[in-house]
């Protein structure tokens, strides 16, 4: 019976201890992503809501895995290294400053836990055509009503800065973004982005405008 019941002790102890620094870990974890955000905040806002005086975009809404995907893709030039590119230099060299394997999947999962923001926006547009044209053309990726699909690796639309989407349409039609050899994904929405402008793209973006 002692035998059994200092098995037991053991077996609970070690139970208790795993279970402590678990906490221990995750409450750590908090703490840095929270450290780390502090940097993010000064462009992207303390909620994620973004800044259009300084065009960082929204960042909250955003899913761990987009969000990792593109700090991975500015740290690695993917993006963020055409000599055009300004705002994507400037989060380039933040990117690099970060630990891949540590940093990133911690500060990534602090962001998605941000909840969404509710901006009104000043756009205009016919919101029919912009309906029709959107579904065309993006809402096979980014889903019927601009919400992101993570299958396809698509990121949210609404809610997002209108300034900063007809930004990074431009960006993809000039070639500033999506032709690095390695950005699948980019090389794909440059296509897309090729496909749509002028009134009909003030369309598409007055329809995002007014998702929630």
């Amino acid at each position: 019976m002692l035998k059994i019941n200092v098995a037991f002790n053991y077996k609970l102890t070690g139970l208790i201890i795993a279970g402590l620094l678990f906490v221990y870990s995750a409450h750590t974890n908090a703490n840095d992503a929270v450290q780390m955000y502090t940097q993010c905040a000064t462009c992207h806002g303390d909620k994620g809501q973004g800044n259009e005086l300084l065009k960082a975009p929204v960042l909250a809404g955003q899913s761990a895995e987009y969000i990792a995907r593109q700090l991975n893709n500015f740290s690695s030039g993917i993006r963020g290294s055409h000599e055009k590119d300004t705002l994507g230099k400037q989060m380039l060299a933040f990117s690099q400053s970060l630990d891949k394997e540590k940093d990133v999947p911690v500060l990534s999962k602090y962001i998605e836990s941000l909840p969404s923001v509710s901006q009104s926006q000043d756009t205009a547009g016919d919101l029919k055509n912009g309906s029709r044209y959107y579904q065309a053309k993006c809402g096979a990726c980014h889903s019927g009503n601009a919400q992101g699909n993570p299958s396809f690796k698509a990121p949210k639309l609404a809610g997002q800065s209108v300034d900063y989407l007809r930004r990074q349409m431009q960006n993809f039609v000039t070639g500033i973004r999506g032709t690095h050899a390695e950005d699948k994904l980019g090389r794909q929405m440059a296509m897309m982005a090729k496909t749509t402008s002028g009134q009909e793209l003030e369309d598409i973006l007055h329809f995002i405008a007014q998702q929630k």
